[in-house]
């Protein structure tokens, strides 16, 4: 645009010309040099326009060429030759680079106007007055275009890097929420067989090497899994999730009583129930103190829904179980447009129930 602008000041030459061969007294031609460099130093600064000018907003850009018109009109009326008149076709082409297209129509509009009043006023040849007009209104159109252009890459490059900015924070909380849900549930389930293990090593050694076992599979199993998160491949189903539930509720002295669901459900669908099987029963582990945990899936055409309810203690319930993990689940439900409710029963223990609109054939 530098290049172009400066490239464009060149039809000046004319002007120049003319203002050296008028017969002009020194002193006026010189104070008229002097306001056409100044007219030409305002021109290139603005295009493109420096910073602190856009970020004053459009007023200043508005005051900036009427600065420019009110050079062009001042040199006119000091006694400039007629080819002077030149001058609003960079005012046009300026309000057409820099302001949005209704303003830049309607300066454009009335410097053409202006030139055009000017020279039938100044007796000028017709052809000289509707060439300059032309030019007025032709140049400040396509400027006019062009400038739409620059605003909207602009604001396409800017959306675009907005877009980027938001899409590597959704991938950290992706992350930060798979990591917690796999370690936290991977992580209780080997510290409650490794307690297990403890117990019976010197009693029942044979059960005990089969719980160290257990938790090899299980650290394997969550090491395979971690990778699989940072990639972004979240494979996990319900189905493993129910079976890994029963384990570990099993392994905690929780006795668990599993209700599959009657029909199929969507991948996207299966995977988020899946979550909230091991963070439901994980919080079950860590923080109710219960002696019993029952997950029931209800499913048919129109809608999926997960419970998971324990008889843990009321302090239990009023923690909350684990407030994080649940804000990573309503996060997790909200993406299939579902639902999340969780919080203490009135007959005792917790209750954490999801319901998700299935898609319609």
């Amino acid at each position: 645009m530098r290049l172009g602008v400066a490239l464009g000041a060149l039809f000046l030459v004319g002007p120049l010309s003319d203002l050296r061969d008028e017969p002009i007294d020194a002193g006026t031609r010189i104070g008229l040099a002097l306001g056409l460099a100044l007219f030409v130093a305002v021109y290139l600064a603005l295009l493109p326009p420096p910073g602190w000018l856009v970020r004053r907003g459009r007023t200043a850009l508005f005051g900036a060429i009427a600065l420019l018109a009110a050079i062009a009109v001042a040199l006119l009326a000091a006694g400039a030759p007629p080819s002077f008149s030149t001058l609003f076709i960079y005012v046009a082409v300026a309000a057409g680079l820099l302001l949005p297209i209704r303003a830049a129509a309607a300066v454009i509009a009335a410097a053409a106007l202006g030139v055009g009043i000017l020279g039938v006023a100044r007796g000028d040849h017709d052809g000289a007055v509707a060439a300059t007009v032309l030019s007025v209104v032709s140049l400040g159109t396509l400027m006019a275009a062009f400038g739409r252009v620059v605003r909207v890459n602009r604001e396409l490059q800017e959306t675009r890097e907005e877009l980027a900015t938001l899409a590597v924070a959704d991938e950290r909380l992706r992350i930060a929420r798979d990591l917690h849900d796999l370690l936290g549930h991977s992580l209780s389930v080997i510290a409650l067989k490794s307690e297990l293990a403890t117990r019976l090593l010197e009693r029942d050694p044979g059960r005990a090497a089969g719980e160290l076992e257990e938790i090899q599979a299980v650290t394997r199993e969550a090491l395979g899994e971690v990778r699989g998160a940072l990639q972004g491949y979240r494979g996990l189903a319900l189905a493993d999730s129910l079976t890994r539930a029963r384990s570990a509720l099993a392994a905690a002295g929780i006795d668990c009583e599993l209700a599959d669901a009657p029909v199929a459900l969507p991948a996207d669908v299966d995977a988020m129930l899946a979550w909230v099987v091991r963070e439901g029963t994980t919080n079950v582990i860590r923080h109710s103190h219960a002696r019993r945990c029952e997950i029931r899936i209800h499913a048919d055409r129109a809608s999926a829904a997960l419970e998971i309810d324990d008889d843990g203690s009321a302090n239990g319930a009023a923690t909350g179980r684990g407030g994080s993990g649940l804000d990573g689940l309503r996060e997790r439900a909200q993406r299939v447009r579902g639902t999340l409710e969780a919080g203490a029963r009135p007959e005792g223990g917790f209750r954490l129930r999801v319901t998700v609109p299935l898609p319609q054939p």
